[in-house]
Order: C-alpha cells, then structure tokens, then sequence
C-alpha cells in the first residue's frame, strides 16, 4: 500500500475512534438509582437503554432514583437533593419514588421546565397520570416497577417529543394499552365501591323504615 493511504487510513481510524469514545464511554452508564432493588432488572435494563438513547441524540440525561427512602439522618431534604443533582450530568430529569416515604416527584433542570408535562405525569387520576394510578392497585415490587417504568417511559418520551426526537426504544403503544387497562380496572373499582355504597345506604334506609 502507497505510504500516502497508509496516513489516510491510520487518519480515518484515528478520527473513527475520537468520535466512538463518547459512545463507548456511556456504554455502561447507569441512569438508575436503585439503592434497594425494588424494582425488576429487566425494567432497569429498559430504562437505561431509553435514558442512554435520549441522552446519544440530545445530550439531555434523565435518571432515575428508587429506594425505599432516602436516610434517616437527612434533616434538610431539599438540602440533599439540591446536592444529589449537583452531580448528575446538566441539564438533567430526575424522577423519584420513595416507597415508604410515600414520595413519587421530578427534579429538573431549569431548561427543560417547558419540556414536559410534570402535573401530567404525576397526576393521581388514570385519565392522566403514568405512575400513581399504577401504585393504586396493589403496593409490592411488580406494580412499582411498572409505575417507575410506565413513568420513566412517559418522562423520556415527552421530553424526545418537545425536541422533535422519537426513540426507538420508547414503550410506546403497549405503554398506552397498559394504562388503558390500569384505568378500566381503577374505573372498574371505583364504580363497584359507589354501587355497593349506595347499596348499603338504599338498605339501611329500607331496614330504618320496617322498625
């Protein structure tokens, strides 16, 4: 080979290889947080696939942080989250859920405030929200990894979305068929629970009119 191709290719490979490091160095990043093991690896393996995606094609990073709670000696907690965000990657999501805190929240870089929707994601009602309606069900491991996972989902896609972006590891469509069927069933016990509501006060009026 001429000695002038040999300073192409070697230049070729050398510029292959400056642009692949960042790739290789966020090949085993790890965007979630989680302290305690509560949630599923396959769901964490999920996660960090959609997180590393969003982040390759906008530099914006989107973590999660699931535990149990967070420690017992923390007496300033906006103290040691405004520290915990201090190390993560800007701008930043950082999606929340303490279980036995009871504390499911979004922290954020003040350059995706209009990004997404954080009432949205948050909301208690099935109509809306991606975590809690979740959580309603049935507390124990498979619903929280499904409401960190359908939350997390919802987080990185709406973010993607208000850039233009669509990733393609986003949950997507069974996402959505997975909260229509949370919301028939939360709909469901609702709708029993008033039934059998004014079941009982129809019969305790019948019953107070025989005495």
């Amino acid at each position: 080979m001429h000695l002038s191709n040999i300073f192409k290719s070697s230049r070729l490979v050398t510029a292959a290889f400056i642009f692949l490091i960042p790739l290789f160095c966020n090949a085993n990043e790890s965007y979630i947080f989680n302290n305690d093991k509560i949630i599923g690896d396959r769901a964490v393996v999920k996660i960090n696939e959609m997180a590393e995606e969003l982040y390759q094609k906008s530099n914006i990073s989107v973590y999660a942080f699931v535990s149990f709670s967070i420690d017992d000696n923390v007496v300033d907690k906006a103290e040691y989250w405004n520290n915990f965000t201090k190390e993560l990657k800007q701008p930043y999501a950082l999606l929340i859920m303490l279980t036995n805190d009871k504390v499911v929240d979004i922290l954020y870089s003040p350059e995706l405030e209009d990004k997404f929707d954080k009432a949205k994601i948050l909301s208690p009602y099935p109509v809306t929200g991606s975590i809690l309606p979740l959580l309603v069900l049935k507390k124990d491991y498979d619903n929280f990894t499904a409401a960190i996972l359908n939350g997390f989902a919802d987080l990185t896609e709406q973010i993607a979305a208000s850039y233009g972006l669509v990733l393609k590891s986003a949950i997507g469509s069974s996402n959505r068929s997975t909260m229509d069927w949370v919301r028939f069933i939360v709909y469901s016990m609702f709708t029993l629970a008033f039934l059998f509501f004014i079941y009982k006060k129809v019969k305790y009026r019948h019953a107070k009119k025989e005495k």
